[in-house]
């Protein structure tokens, strides 16, 4: 009988023990059931570097605290921080970088989450032209502190009216004195009107190129006469008893400096011309210094013909300036006779002179 109450405690006691350590197991095994409930297992995608990784975090907020990120004002994040995570979720995350942009030489540095060129030139709502050139390409992949550069290329007509000049042409003339030119045809200028192809790089004309030309007004040549004949000069003096005159004649190359219409007078050296006699001082001295001679001296206007400058006289040949007289002005001279006879009978004419300069012709 004893013996059975012993044998039934030692049941009675494993018994505990068994339920014990069943007990045991059970709470083991809630605990890790409610472990594994609290463990997520997620794909974090940091920057386009996938990694699995397991989190006890119940929010994405939370989750990003644990690896020490702080969401910044441009960073990019599939979810909210306040979405509860939830095993096989994927969460990628973007930091925002600095990148350059640089448009048609304008530069500026932005804040970004974006990678691609063509993202981030659309997120700056920056437009591109059919011409434009960007570098690097829009699918290449922007990094840190990168410049993307865009360069505006533009394609326009440009008319452009254009003066034309016209050419000047001479023509010999067999009836005009050598030296001596007439305009026989005023010029004209002409006007095109051009249309160019310019291609603008950034605003600025970089090539030029020409597409036609359309004339609007024709234009004329300047046509001048030349003279090419030769000049004869007669050389005459006469005194005045009637004399027979000398005719000598001369022929060569002569080119006028400048060709006048002149009142021409004539003088003496006697006191009805100049108011002195034979034998009075400076009687027939010039105003050169010279003495008067006939077939030679004219008196002049200094500031027309130069004095001892040559000229020729229409009809009466070379003569040399070397007088002057208080009423010789402007295009007018006196021609010197030896005669106050010839002189006064000379009267008032007009000539033709051809001013030479301060040589004179063979």
């Amino acid at each position: 009988m004893k013996q059975n109450h012993i044998q039934s405690g030692f049941w009675k006691g494993r018994s505990w023990i068994l339920l014990t350590a069943v007990a045991i197991l059970v709470l083991l095994s809630l605990a890790l059931l409610v472990n594994s409930l609290q463990t997520k297992k997620i794909t974090f995608i940091n920057d386009g570097r996938a990694m699995a990784v397991t989190t006890k975090a119940e929010t994405l907020g939370e989750f990003l605290a644990e690896k020490g990120i702080k969401l910044g004002k441009f960073d990019e994040l599939n979810f909210g921080l306040e979405t509860a995570l939830a095993d096989g979720m994927k969460v990628n995350y973007i930091p925002g970088r600095k990148v350059n942009i640089n448009i048609a030489g304008q530069k500026k540095q932005i804040m970004t989450a974006k990678r691609q060129v063509k993202d981030i030139l659309a997120e700056q709502n920056i437009v591109l032209g059919p011409m434009d050139k960007v570098d690097p390409a829009l699918n290449q992949t922007v990094k840190e502190n990168q410049t993307v550069t865009v360069t505006r290329i533009a394609k326009k007509t440009v008319n452009k009216e254009k003066t034309v000049a016209f050419n000047t042409k001479e023509r010999k003339d067999s009836t005009m004195l050598q030296g001596q030119q007439k305009v026989i045809q005023q010029g004209q200028k002409g006007k095109v009107l051009e249309r160019y192809e310019v291609v603008y790089i950034n605003g600025k004309p970089a090539s030029k190129k020409l597409v036609d030309t359309k004339k609007l007004r024709d234009w004329k040549d300047h046509i001048v006469a030349v003279g090419t004949a030769r000049m004869t000069a007669v050389s005459r003096s006469a005194d005045s008893t009637g004399r027979a005159s000398r005719v000598a004649k001369v022929e060569g190359d002569i080119n006028a400096r400048k060709t006048l219409r002149v009142k021409m007078t004539a003088y003496s050296p006697h006191a009805a011309s100049t108011g002195k006699n034979p034998g009075d001082e400076g009687y027939a001295v010039t105003a050169s210094g010279a003495t008067a001679k006939e077939g030679r001296t004219i008196a002049v206007d200094p500031s027309v013909v130069p004095l001892g400058w040559w000229v020729y006289i229409e009809g009466y040949g070379f003569r040399k300036a070397e007088d002057t007289g208080g009423a010789i002005k402007g295009n007018r001279m006196d021609l010197f006779f030896a005669s106050e006879r010839e002189a006064q009978n000379f009267g008032v004419q007009t000539k033709t002179v051809h001013v030479i300069g301060p040589n004179k012709p063979n």
